[in-house]
């Protein structure tokens, strides 16, 4: 290399450095055809349709010398058998009964979810949309009939694509998790969040791990140019009247936690129509928190509603067996718990 030549090769994505030991031959260019058909179809993609073109324009593979090598984009987008190389970068989706991970709560368990990450992504959703939570209401000023979802889809189909999109490949030890409980569902991630990304500006930063992995997703509708997952999952959750998500970042995992719809409104609709917005509130609030104390729920109104009013409320749900009250009534010792069948 001449002093006046650059190596790039630092500066690559380490989903588009070269895997040694791959052929062309691991990947189907057969899935790159139909990819690249669709991707011209959806006006996401006008570049070169050779497949093996397309492959080296968006770093799926790379030349060394006479060789040519997979790259990590390339095996996990299309490859034929991705976990020969990749063998822990698959999903362990657990359905527990309960609302804690106790091994005799296991629904169902379905591990190494393998293939590429297109097919973990369909077989992933689909487990999860079919096995939560569907029924209908009425509106009540219209009388019209509304779906009810226990969880949005495109909250479920964000947290899936961004799951397969930014977990760190390089972890060779461990898989990504998808944890149901009665609940509400929990994403685990290997690699924690991306350098120089927080929790705190999570919503803000625009970080990428697998940039060339993002682009294939866009390509195929699962993703936005400007990465806007996290944001859509926020956004509709409160657009839903439903709760946050919950981010942790240990490190080694990346985790997030998103409640779903209180399960009254699908097996007891009757109860739940006669609550007043309020208590419905208050009801959620409980719910996140496993318990409130009478402060905790007050807090919740900005003091725009008498503590009367408030107690009111919460009596409405006690006596409705949502809730429980534990203490002496008064002072301190008072804390309101979500009842266990109410989960």
């Amino acid at each position: 290399m001449s002093e006046n030549q650059i190596d790039r090769s630092s500066f690559r994505a380490i989903d588009s450095l070269p895997v040694r030991d791959t052929t062309l031959d691991m990947i189907d260019l057969a899935k790159v055809e139909v990819h690249i058909a669709r991707a011209v179809e959806r006006g996401r993609y006008n570049g070169p349709t050779n497949p093996v073109e397309y492959l080296k324009q968006k770093g799926c593979i790379a030349e060394e010398g006479e060789l040519i090598l997979a790259t990590p984009a390339g095996i996990l987008c299309f490859g034929r058998q991705p976990q020969e190389v990749f063998p822990r970068a698959v999903v362990d989706l657990v359905h527990y009964r309960g609302i804690d991970a106790v091994s005799f709560e296991v629904a169902h368990l379905e591990k190494d979810i393998g293939e590429t990450i297109f097919d973990q992504i369909t077989r992933v959703e689909a487990y999860l949309w079919t096995n939560t939570h569907h029924g209908m209401t009425i509106d009540n000023t219209s009388a019209q009939r509304i779906e009810l979802h226990e969880y949005p889809r495109v909250v479920i189909r964000e947290l899936v694509v961004n799951m397969v999109a930014h977990r760190d490949y390089s972890n060779a030890l461990s898989a990504s998790r998808v944890l149901i409980f009665r609940n509400r569902i929990e994403w685990l991630n290997p690699g924690g969040l991306p350098a120089g990304v927080t929790i705190k500006d999570i919503l803000a930063a625009q970080a990428a791990r697998n940039p060339v992995i993002l682009s294939i997703l866009y390509e195929s509708g699962y993703v936005e140019a400007i990465g806007q997952g996290i944001d859509t999952v926020v956004t509709v959750l409160n657009r839903e009247g439903m709760a946050p998500p919950r981010f942790e970042d240990t490190g080694a995992f990346f985790h997030v936690t998103v409640l779903g719809k209180p399960p009254e409104r699908f097996y007891d609709n009757e109860i739940y129509s006669r609550l007043n917005e309020r208590q419905r509130r208050i009801l959620s609030y409980i719910r996140a928190q496993r318990e409130a104390s009478p402060g905790d729920v007050a807090a919740l109104f900005d003091n725009t509603v008498t503590p009367r009013s408030v107690q009111r409320d919460v009596k409405v749900l006690a006596d409705a067996n949502l809730i429980t009250i534990t203490g002496n009534g008064r002072g301190r010792g008072v804390r309101y718990h979500i009842r266990e069948d109410a989960i």
